[in-house]
């Protein structure tokens, strides 16, 4: 936070806006959320798309991430310790891939990486259902670089889609609409984990990817000229 101090406005609010008071905030929340919803009127429909496909997909992944550790120590038998060796392997397998994908945005375009980011989560979850020590480790490098793909990749695009002056109101947006769908669908995954089949939310996340990588390849297009 301190840090952050040294951070300054690209976009800084007119002289003449007044301050925010507690009260105020509360008594102008449904003026926010209606002006969130009514901001895809005005950026390309590729963003409302873009917009669509991320609400789901990370719905669906932090559903899913809840039961990790329940399901790889109780179906799978790993133990804790290994648990904590997959779990470091994650992130330091993905730290040299993940920059270069970075670097490779600016020149490639986001969509390639977001797409590819979809496709990965398929192995990650297919491996993940019946797997032992080993293939955990492939499972969540798979799973790990794909959340990394997809997340870096629709960050970048909707800034490269939405103009600036509406930035702040379409993420705002995204990020009501995704928690709400985060909240369904955790309690859609934790029916189906404990009374269908604990398997069922893996697959369904796999089997999720690959339509959504679909639609954006179709529906989501990059703009020739991105917004500042």
């Amino acid at each position: 936070a301190i840090m952050r101090l040294k951070l300054k406005e690209t976009h800084p609010p007119p002289a003449d806006t007044p301050k925010i008071t507690a009260l105020g905030a509360l008594r102008d929340y449904p003026k926010a959320v209606k002006e969130g919803i009514s901001v895809w009127r005005h950026v390309p429909k590729s963003a409302f798309n873009l917009f669509l496909a991320v609400i789901i997909v990370n719905g669906l992944i932090v559903s899913c991430q809840t039961y990790f550790v329940v399901y790889a120590t109780s179906v799978l038998k790993v133990t804790l310790d290994q648990w904590a060796v997959v779990m470091a392997f994650r992130y330091l397998s993905i730290a040299i891939p993940g920059i270069i994908a970075g670097l490779s945005m600016d020149v490639f375009g986001r969509k390639r990486f977001l797409i590819l980011g979809y496709l990965l989560l398929v192995p990650g979850m297919l491996l993940f259902i019946n797997a032992d020590f080993n293939m955990l480790l492939l499972s969540f490098f798979f799973f790990g670089l794909g959340n990394l793909l997809q997340l870096n990749s629709y960050m970048v695009l909707m800034g490269d889609l939405v103009p600036r002056n509406m930035r702040a109101t379409a993420t705002g947006c995204l990020q009501f609409f995704m928690f709400i769908m985060q909240a369904i669908l955790l309690v859609i995954v934790g029916f189906l984990y404990s009374f269908v089949m604990p398997q069922l939310p893996f697959l369904l996340l796999a089997l999720t990817a690959l339509p959504l990588a679909v639609f954006v390849f179709w529906r989501v297009h990059e703009p020739k000229e991105k917004e500042e």
